[in-house]
């Protein structure tokens, strides 16, 4: 069965299972003109309560615990955060009064190669016990953030600073170890606040109590929109707007968060109006589909998600299928790939073809697009390439080196289904190509094996996000015995031009300079063709006719559900 008749099952199982249903959702609200919500005034009449439904339930509510795409957009609910991205990429003060500058003096890059940042809280941002955040909040958090008897696990920002220190109640001072594109727009999950007036004297009284308390639960104190009312353990949240937040309290006064595990469960909910909405975290591109099919009177929209790309083995451990060390086998393997048969037989055209490790809607995207080496869909250019390489296509059009012996290339694919698919329809490219593939799905366990995951023997489908500070193939996130197999850049990519210029890219501040230090190091990369992006995969968001506010992100933003101080219904 191919992929996409994969899929198509898929979906058609799904409206089977939900077809019933399906009748129950004709009198919901009428889909909003040009397919979604626009923000707009609100009166200040009482709104009725969101229900949002969750496949998983949260085990922490502290934005410097959690990991996951789920957990992160769980902290746009709970905590605030010094700044804000806008979908263009604009920041914007969020628990600041405003944010540092290089104009006001606010924001210095010194002569000995460190920086500065100076940050004024707002005066009127509460934590949901009603007390203010001042910056002695920040430094505390700080402190725990980099104690090492805490399980904190979201502190690279924290990493980057040298010191930071309270001037007073409402300012607070950032030293930083070197220049930082983001230093003076520090945005969320990175960088929250901790109430210290009640925390402080439980962790220092006792750092393992203190690191498994009820605070990052059922007890929980933020700063955010919404503050915890109710946790019914696997069952549901109640969430009451915060009257003291630092954005004016949000439009609708409850929400409430349903845990319900099936994501077919949640398209049933949404379709017999018991759930107005569910994220990414908790539905596919299948259910989104199932419910266009049921023809729900709601919305359903496709934002970008991780980017999912093939990476090249270059270190040997006694497996390695030695061709994949030839650039020009690798890049006739890329331009044997098609692209766009991944995106329109998966996702129907929802999603996005990537050649480079930059998003399109970056300022930098036009001039690197222009510079950096595309393999274009082109299967006469990867057998030339092949040809180069010393491979000969016999009689079966079958490449083999002049032993006779076939080109084979092992494909490590991720487990879940689409996953599967996506590697079927990149081998079935190589096969027509002339090359044998064999795809090889890991484990749940296998997934989680960093050292399985570094000793690929050819090639690996993988995914993480778009952004600067997910560019992880640089030497540091090599993994490897030493270092008990730590870091993400598992086939070992290493080349200097990129090694260099990439930490220039963090460091840089302004925007022209900065875009050319992407355009050289981009070029660099995929002239390697070891790292090699191929499309997005769409993120899932479902929401009922009449709920205004949802925004689809910049694309380099951790937390997709990033606004919820802006939803409320029409």
């Amino acid at each position: 069965m191919s992929a996409q008749d994969g899929m198509a099952r898929c979906i058609r199982g799904l409206w089977l299972a939900i077809l019933p249903l399906a009748v129950a959702c004709t009198a919901a609200q009428p889909t909003l003109p040009g397919g979604r919500n626009e923000l707009v005034e609100t009166d200040r009449s009482p709104q009725k309560a969101i229900v949002i439904a969750l496949s998983y339930e949260p085990a922490t509510l502290e934005p410097s615990f959690g990991s996951g795409s789920g957990n992160r957009d769980m902290s746009a609910l709970f905590s605030g955060f010094l700044a804000y991205l806008t979908p263009d990429q604009q920041p914007m003060p969020y628990l600041a009064e405003e944010l540092p500058s290089l104009e006001k003096g606010t924001w210095k890059v010194l002569p000995d190669g460190t920086a500065e940042t100076t940050y004024r809280l707002k005066k009127q941002a509460r934590w949901h016990d009603g007390q203010p955040v001042t910056a002695h909040d920040y430094a505390f958090a700080h402190q725990m953030h980099l104690d090492p008897a805490m399980p904190t696990t979201k502190i690279d920002v924290d990493r980057r600073m040298a010191a930071v220190r309270p001037i007073d109640d409402q300012v607070l001072f950032i030293q930083w170890k070197e220049p930082y594109l983001w230093a003076g727009m520090v945005h969320g999950p990175n960088f929250p606040a901790l109430p210290k007036h009640l925390l402080e004297e439980q962790y220092l009284a006792d750092k393992a109590a203190f690191a498994n308390g009820l605070h990052w639960s059922r007890e929980f104190v933020g700063n955010g929109p919404y503050r915890l009312d109710r946790w019914e353990q696997g069952v549901e949240m109640t969430l009451r707007a915060h009257d003291g937040f630092a954005l004016g309290k949000p439009p609708i006064d409850q929400i409430v968060l349903k845990f319900i595990p099936d994501a077919n469960a949640i398209v049933a909910n949404l379709l017999s109006g018991t759930v107005d909405a569910a994220f990414h975290s908790s539905i596919s591109f299948a259910q989104n589909s199932a419910l266009e099919q049921a023809r729900w009177q709601g919305t359903t929209e496709y934002w970008p998600g991780s980017a999912h790309y093939l990476e090249f083995q270059t270190r040997d451990w006694g497996n390695l299928q030695r061709a994949v060390l030839d650039v020009r086998v690798r890049r006739a393997l890329l331009h044997a790939i098609d692209r766009h048969a991944i995106v329109d037989g998966l996702y129907a055209g929802k999603a996005s073809v990537l050649h480079f490790w930059l998003s399109d809607d970056d300022a930098a995207y036009r001039a690197a697009d222009r510079a950096v080496l595309k393999y274009e869909h082109d299967v006469g250019r990867a057998r030339a390439l092949l040809s180069e390489a010393g491979w000969i296509r016999s009689s079966d059009g079958q490449f083999r080196d002049p032993s006779g012996e076939a080109l084979h290339v092992p494909l490590i694919s991720q487990n879940e289904d689409i996953d599967q698919q996506q590697a079927t329809i990149v081998a079935d490219n190589w096969k027509t190509l002339g090359v044998s593939p064999e795809v090889r799905v890991m484990s749940p366990g296998q997934q989680r094996d960093n050292e399985y995951r570094t000793k690929i023997p050819a090639v690996a489908y993988n995914n993480r996000p778009m952004g600067y500070d997910t560019m992880v193939w640089l030497n540091p996130q090599v993994p490897m015995p030493e270092n008990r197999w730590r870091g993400n850049n598992y086939s070992g990519y290493f080349n200097p031009v990129l090694e260099e210029l990439w930490p220039k890219v963090l460091a840089t501040i302004d925007n022209s300079a900065r875009e050319a230090l992407i355009v050289e190091a981009l070029s660099a990369m995929t002239a390697d063709a070891i790292i090699n992006p191929l499309h997005y995969r769409p993120r899932a968001m479902a929401y009922r006719a009449g709920l205004v506010g949802p925004q689809q992100p910049w694309v380099g933003e951790a937390a997709l559900i990033w606004n919820f101080w802006e939803w409320h219904w029409r």
